[in-house]
């Protein structure tokens, strides 16, 4: 069973991929089709969007500063995929090559996860 803590997870997710257009969107109505769906659309951004961060990354912490040491870069580059994790549908949103990835998903599930968000309300 999914706890509240990981429902409130779930409605952060749909606002941002949504902008917050999304109607029925709280703890109450994540229903198990809702993280279904939700678990469907992560994993299209996660598949369409491994091979570019990859590069993505790699490329800004080697080469986007000198640092004094590989000590002091290898620790930025800890240090970096922890923060991205954090945000990380905001992150590929913020770059032009990824936003196109997470758009695309988020397009083709807006009805399928709305319908599922009025079910779990009971309008439908």
């Amino acid at each position: 069973m999914i706890n509240n803590q990981l429902k409130s997870e779930y409605v952060k997710i749909i606002n941002t991929l949504w902008s917050g257009t999304m109607q029925c969107n709280s703890i109450e109505n994540i229903s198990d089709d809702v993280i279904r769906l939700m678990d469907e659309v992560l994993t299209k951004i996660r598949n369409g969007s491994t091979a570019m961060i990859g590069v993505h990354a790699v490329f800004e912490i080697f080469y986007s500063k000198i640092y004094s040491s590989w000590a002091e870069l290898i620790k930025v580059a800890l240090d970096t995929a922890d923060a991205h994790a954090s945000d990380w549908i905001g992150v590929l949103r913020g770059n032009r090559q990824y936003s196109a990835i997470v758009n695309s998903a988020a397009l083709g599930y807006k009805s399928p996860v709305q319908i599922a968000l009025y079910e779990a309300a009971g309008f439908m």
